[in-house]
């Protein structure tokens, strides 16, 4: 039996070779199907060695953003790759490779490597990146503070913020270092309702505003003290809506006139405040006192009208509201000594001539008729010593401007003419009841 067995391992040896080749290909054709071999992209970060070799008391080393991190090809098997990420290449800057130190920028070879992979499968992006070699600055900054787009809970505006640390020193090399303006210390105060700390990212922004990269703040740049550990206490002040508005001038009408009112638009505002501060306006009633030099009336015979910005004449501890505009006009009334000013309530007008199917309806409350006459006719009028009333003949449906007539006016007290807009509408029908559906059903 063992001899047979013998005897046929010996003979038809090329059909045994043959048979064995094709195993071969075989093999290799369901491993290419199952498990092809492909080249896979990864985007690795550059790491710089021996820095040493350049960097000094005096130089220092700086590489551009864009060449911070180089793309590399792998090439291998689908299932090899599958299992490979960007953490698992080392691509090397070693500074000692540096051929030339001399050119500006200087070039770095790069080394590349990975486990389970030959170096051979694998392709980079470049083969060297610059690098500049300078002079080492340093810059102390004061560390501002901005909350974004956050806001804190309702009824509280952000009153003052101060960083800790309140400067910082950087260090660098002088071609970023000079470009930095200023430190931001960015905090989050959604939702807040009570004075606490806040924890802030810093960064350092450029001439133009734009803020550096984290690239070249962690790689580029080192701080004496550490800026993960910024923060910054925030105190929060309460708003205060519907402040008066109390307006000081100054001068004197022109002779035989005097100040008849002084009003302001808009009549209220809103602040936000210090505790302190907001109990002092809770003593004077919630009102300001708006005192500038520009509110004068000295001389004037006519009405004055005045732009004033209100932020100058907050007191300490208090501010606008965010998006409170910084300006009220001061409108001040000047009468002659023999004019006066009567308020009337619309409802007071008499409307003449209102056809039976018309309603008449106002813009306004009240206004305002201005009469003029000897002082002593004058001084003692009111609203129900007088008529007023418009004439609405002819008018239908509509809107108009029509004029308002004063009559029962003393001998030699004339009424200033003014027009009043008001809207005609019909009466609203009321459906008749009939007998046969009055009587109930059922």
């Amino acid at each position: 039996m063992i001899k047979k067995f013998l005897s046929g391992l010996k003979s038809n040896w090329g059909y045994k070779i043959l048979s064995f080749a094709i195993a071969i290909v075989i093999w290799y054709a369901v491993v290419d199907v199952n498990d092809p071999v492909e080249t896979d992209t990864f985007t690795v970060k550059v790491t710089v060695t021996n820095e040493s070799y350049i960097a000094n008391g005096k130089q220092v080393y700086s590489i551009d953003d864009t060449y911070k991190q180089v793309t590399a090809y792998v090439k291998g098997n689908r299932s090899v790759l599958s299992r490979l990420s960007a953490d698992d290449i080392t691509v090397t800057a070693d500074l000692t490779q540096i051929v030339d130190l001399n050119r500006e920028p200087v070039e770095v070879p790069l080394s590349v490597s990975c486990p389970n992979i030959s170096a051979g499968n694998i392709t980079l992006s470049r083969q060297t990146i610059p690098i500049n070699i300078e002079n080492v600055a340093s810059k102390k900054l004061a560390v501002s503070v901005s909350c974004g787009d956050s806001v804190p809970g309702s009824s509280y505006e952000v009153g003052t913020m101060t960083p800790d640390p309140e400067t910082i020193v950087v260090n660098g090399p002088e071609s970023i270092v000079n470009t930095i303006t200023s430190a931001v210390a960015q905090i989050d105060v959604t939702g807040m309702t009570q004075d606490g700390e806040r924890k802030a990212t810093l960064q350092f922004l450029d001439q133009s505003g734009n803020a550096l990269s984290d690239d070249t703040v962690s790689d580029d740049l080192t701080f004496d003290g550490d800026i993960s550990e910024v923060t910054v206490q925030v105190d929060l002040w309460k708003k205060v809506n519907n402040v008066g508005l109390n307006v000081e001038y100054s001068g004197k009408p022109a002779a035989g006139y005097n100040v008849e009112s002084v009003t302001t638009t808009p009549e209220t505002i809103s602040v936000v405040g210090n505790d302190a501060a907001l109990e002092e306006l809770a003593a004077e009633n919630n009102t300001i006192t708006i005192s500038d030099e520009s509110v004068s009336v000295d001389g004037a015979s006519t009405d004055q009208t005045f732009n004033v910005p209100i932020s100058d004449n907050l007191p300490e501890g208090l501010r606008l509201t965010t998006n409170e505009a910084d300006t009220v006009t001061v409108n001040i009334t000047i009468l002659s000594d023999e004019t006066k000013e009567i308020k009337v309530d619309v409802d007071d007008i008499s409307p003449e001539n209102l056809a039976s199917t018309e309603t008449v309806s106002y813009d306004t409350a009240e206004i305002t008729v201005r009469v003029t006459g000897p002082e002593a006719d004058i001084e003692d009028l009111t609203t129900d010593d007088i008529k007023v009333y418009i004439d609405l003949n002819g008018l239908t449906s509509g809107d108009y401007s029509v004029p308002v007539r004063v009559e029962s006016l003393p001998d030699d007290v004339t009424a200033e003419g003014q027009t009043i807009s008001i809207h005609l509408k019909e009466k609203a029908t009321t459906p008749a009841i009939t007998a046969a559906s009055a009587v109930p059903t059922g």
